[in-house]
């Protein structure tokens, strides 16, 4: 080989090994961007002040955030799987959930984002907590599955909040029901004036719920004491509706059928004249304006009635 082409062979050398020096410093460049981005993102994920975590297609945990790991009670993600074998949760609805019915779960099997609430009870602590998981996949640039990040809150304090809530719910229900009882009863009583009469004073609004119950204790009460007579004492009632004066004709009809005569008292003058506008007076029925003229009236009726009368 000439001088010459042994320094032209030296040249390219050069030449070559320059251009290695350059792909490799770039190389490093993209490296440490590459590193610098991995930094950033793991410092935004470990700054999140909510529970993160990061499953694999395996559903193994690959990263959790330092809020993760003070939820689990762990120190590193190496220890979650350990973890996780003595975890058992119960859903909000009650049943216990399969493997394949956890948000991450359901996000690596193609159902998008996916969220749950339920209880963890935690055979490594003994702790028992609310959480929230939010689950999320994860596609990579050509949209194939890398795997499913996963958002935990813990809700404990709202859901407690909200259990004790609907238990103060459910007993104010059961009280204002007691009361509402109370009063119906106390509203609709069935008094014996007489032997064979009954006085049942209605007190407030008639609606079709009431006018049932009305029917129903007065038809009891008939029943029991072998009455002959009911006078319906309207004074305290409100008859402002057809509904309301209909439940006064139904008891009417009742009564009859089980062989009382039904009179009502205490009919106002606006109450007659809505009773006769609306067509709802109740058929075959004596009306007075006071308890004392219907007491008066059955008294009579009774004693013609009686035995040995002439």
């Amino acid at each position: 080989m000439t001088i010459e082409a042994a320094s032209d062979e030296l040249a390219a050398l050069r030449r070559e090994l320059a251009a290695l020096r350059r792909e490799l410093e770039e190389s490093r460049a993209r490296e440490a961007g590459l590193r610098r981005e991995v930094h950033l993102y793991r410092g935004a994920l470990d700054a999140v002040p909510e529970s993160l975590n990061i499953r694999d297609l395996a559903h193994a945990i690959v990263y959790a955030n330092p809020k993760a790991l003070e939820l689990m009670g762990l120190t590193r993600v190496s220890e979650t799987a350990a973890a996780e074998r003595n975890w058992r949760y119960v859903f909000e609805d009650g049943h216990a959930p399969t493997a394949e019915e956890f948000p991450t779960r359901r996000a690596l099997n193609g159902e998008g984002v996916c969220s749950e609430r339920g209880l963890l009870l935690d055979g490594n602590t003994g702790e028992r907590r609310w959480l929230r998981s939010t689950a999320a996949p994860i596609a990579g640039e050509a949209g194939e599955l890398l795997g499913v990040v996963n958002m935990v809150q813990d809700i404990t304090e709202a859901q407690v909040s909200k259990f004790a809530l609907r238990e103060r719910e459910a007993e104010k229900a059961a009280l204002i029901e007691r009361l509402e009882l109370l009063v119906r009863q106390l509203s609709t009583p069935a008094i014996e004036l007489r032997r064979g009469v009954l006085v049942v004073p209605v007190i407030g609004a008639v609606d079709e719920r009431r006018g049932v119950e009305l029917l129903e204790r007065t038809l009891d009460a008939v029943t029991r004491r072998a009455s002959r007579a009911v006078i319906v004492e309207l004074t305290g009632a409100h008859i402002e509706s057809v509904t309301s004066a209909r439940q006064l004709s139904r008891l009417a009809r009742a009564l009859r059928l089980v062989g009382a005569r039904c009179l009502l008292a205490g009919i106002s003058p606006a109450l007659a004249r809505f009773l006769v506008d609306y067509e709802v007076m109740p058929e075959g029925v004596e009306v007075f304006a006071t308890l004392e003229r219907a007491l008066e009236r059955v008294d009579a009726a009774l004693s013609r009635a009686a035995p040995g009368r002439r």
